[in-house]
């Protein structure tokens, strides 16, 4: 299973085009890996997890086409996360010499009724909606996707982390989420899950724990109550992500954090593969 990050920042990115913290004025500095637009990961060139509002320049920055993707899994209906316009961009008007194939989109009630109040049209968008909940499972061709309950976007509850699964790996992609609640932890035990990668959120690494984030402590938390039930082992690819520029620090210094706790950075463009052949 391969994945390109796309994006790796939190609802600003950084740098906020509205801040001049220690964090953005780095970035507009530096550039390079400091820089992180809105959060978006395409699994396998053809699944893609999240369709934010940078997907445009994620896309032409990194040379990537998005015609090949079938199926995309949205984990909640924060704008950073689901932007209605780039769906729209699919219509037959805006690609008049290419052919798409129909896109099977998974995705909770909130996201569903910001779609159509957007005045988006299935029939136009060429997509098939999967309505889901946490909780539920879905077969997307040769992907098993199960959503579990995120501790995230709590006055709609319908925010979700999924366990991605295929033929050659199994993936944890959990973000947005803080801490997570302890009937999750109950039902991932009870599901064995056993990963050979997990995304985890690092939104507000360098600040005080939150309810709805993750910070330094609580992404540690997550990872040993991980292995406590042994769905993370010693070869398990750990990957952070997902940072805001109001709890974040320069790349090279996140990707120290992070190295320590035994897991790696993630940056726009940023690459990996895990799991048979």
């Amino acid at each position: 299973m391969k994945l390109t990050f796309l994006g790796t920042g939190a609802a600003e990115g950084i740098p906020s085009p509205f801040c001049d913290c220690s964090t953005c004025e780095h970035a507009r500095v530096h550039g390079g890996r400091n820089i992180r637009k809105r959060q978006s990961v395409l699994i396998n060139d053809h699944l893609l997890v999240d369709l934010g509002p940078d997907i445009f320049a994620s896309c032409a920055q990194l040379g990537i086409s998005l015609c090949q993707v079938d199926r995309l899994l949205v984990t909640h209906s924060h704008s950073d996360h689901f932007d209605p316009s780039n769906l729209m961009l699919r219509a037959k008007t805006f690609r008049l010499e290419t052919e798409l194939p129909e896109m099977t989109v998974v995705a909770g009630p909130s996201v569903w009724t910001i779609w159509d109040a957007s005045g988006g049209s299935d029939q136009q968008a060429g997509i098939k909606r999967v309505p889901i909940l946490p909780g539920r499972a879905v077969q997307l061709g040769a992907y098993s996707v199960r959503s579990f309950a995120a501790t995230h976007h709590s006055r709609i509850g319908d925010a979700m982390n999924y366990v991605i699964q295929d033929e050659t790996a199994t993936l944890l992609y959990a973000s947005d989420s803080g801490v997570y609640a302890e009937e999750i932890w109950r039902e991932l035990e009870v599901q064995r899950v056993e990963l050979d990668a997990v995304v985890l959120e690092g939104t507000i690494w360098t600040r005080p724990p939150g309810k709805e984030h993750l910070n330094e402590g609580d992404f540690q938390l997550m990872l040993e109550r991980l292995r406590e039930i042994g769905a993370v082992t010693d070869s398990t690819v750990v990957i952070a992500t997902h940072f805001s520029h109001q709890g974040s620090a320069p790349y090279e210094e996140l990707a120290q954090r992070v190295k320590k706790l035994g897991g790696v950075c993630a940056y726009d463009g940023f690459e990996v593969s895990f799991g048979r052949e």
